[in-house]
């Protein structure tokens, strides 16, 4: 048997046995001091043979978050590394997870209101079809699909697209933004500009020849964003759920850049801070990738807390349509939108979009997105 298989096989066995033991007190307790330690030895034997992905993992977090203490003392070590286990077995939650959430000080039942990853992905993966978010997480059937919300100039680059069609938009702007089909977190994104048709026909055959891409006309950003970072667009994250009742926002943040760059993803250097779903007012400090928490933006100068998202209602009102304009009627998707002096214009969309929200807010979200994902609309 595969180690794949058996990691997989051993999950589905702490899943069955969680959801018969979890029901009562003492059946919970049963599982949490005695069958829960003994499945962290089994998981924990010959080195983590069962996962050398989490022995990576584990090694990844010792250099980042164990103090100095633990660090030095094996058995601290020791008892935070069964912590981690158990936290991954009975939680799903990954060793990053852990401390980015602030789990370290929480019980058993203050865990498990924190949606993990690894669970959200279990509902996505259980609830929906492949080709419900084929077309969401490809970026260019996603433009295909949404392009009048995106209000502004763009052109697909690839094998199938026509060469006139790329000189046409790079010659009716001095600069725009070109980021890769399947690229995440920012990565691949660059600005690009031609001088004239020849510059732009040596461009296209370089991007065709390397990947699938996207090229857009600039945003123009209103002042308020812009004041954050001029180098990036500021977006702002919109996690929705379609349900009978209508559209769930759930834990929507900012993503602010830092000076000098182009994105303002987190993988980038970003900062984001949470706001309140109603209102459009930031409820927390901004935080960064690897948790480190800010006041204030730290080139801008901005305060996070208070600052009101402009021309909220409005977006509120395009996050409700555009999720049920969605061809392929997704129960979730995570939006990034920014303002320009015209209205609110999409980024792009994504069905992986991560509830990283529980970092900023030490709480977790894991309730309202079953109760709301499990609320399917009514085609």
């Amino acid at each position: 048997m595969s180690k794949k298989k058996l990691k997989e096989l051993f999950f589905s066995f702490d899943k069955v046995v969680r959801n018969v033991l979890d029901k009562t007190v003492p059946t919970h307790a049963f599982y949490a001091h005695i069958i829960l330690p003994i499945e962290a030895c089994i998981f924990r034997a010959g080195n983590y043979k069962m996962s050398t992905s989490f022995r990576k993992e584990l090694e990844n977090v010792r250099k980042l978050y164990f103090t100095e203490e633990e660090k030095r003392n094996p058995q601290l070590s020791k008892k935070l590394e069964k912590d981690l286990v158990k936290t991954l077995i009975s939680h799903r939650m990954k060793p990053e997870e852990f401390f980015l959430y602030g789990l370290r000080d929480k019980g058993y039942w203050e865990r498990k209101e924190f949606l993990s990853d690894s669970e959200r992905r279990d509902y996505i993966v259980k609830y929906e079809s492949p080709s419900t978010y084929k077309g969401i997480d490809n970026k260019k059937s996603f433009y295909i699909d949404t392009k009048d919300y995106f209000h502004r100039d763009a052109c697909i680059i690839d094998k199938e697209t026509s060469k006139q069609d790329f000189l046409k938009f790079a010659l009716r702007h001095d600069r725009f933004f070109a980021k890769p089909v399947n690229g995440t977190w920012g990565r691949g994104a660059t600005i690009l500009s031609v001088k004239d048709e020849e510059e732009a026909s040596a461009l296209y055959d370089q991007l065709v020849e390397e990947d699938e891409w996207i090229v857009e006309q600039l945003i123009e950003q209103v002042p308020e964003t812009a004041a954050w970072n001029s180098s990036s667009v500021n977006t702002i994250r919109i996690p929705a759920i379609s349900t009978l009742t209508g559209c769930k926002i759930l834990q929507p943040f900012i993503r602010t850049g830092r000076k000098g760059a182009i994105v303002d993803n987190a993988g980038g250097g970003g900062i984001f801070a949470v706001f309140d779903a109603e209102t459009g007012i930031i409820t927390t400090d901004g935080v960064d990738e690897h948790g480190g928490r800010f006041e204030r933006h730290p080139d801008s100068g901005i305060r996070y807390k208070g600052w009101q998202v402009p021309r909220y209602d409005e977006l509120k009102a395009v996050v409700a349509k555009l999720i049920h304009d969605i061809p392929s009627h997704p129960r979730f998707v995570a939006f990034d939108f920014a303002l320009t002096p015209e209205g609110w214009v999409l980024v792009e969309g994504n069905s992986n979009g991560q509830f990283v929200g529980q970092i900023a807010e030490h709480k977790g979200v894991r309730k309202d997105f079953i109760d709301y994902y499990l609320n399917k609309r009514q085609e």
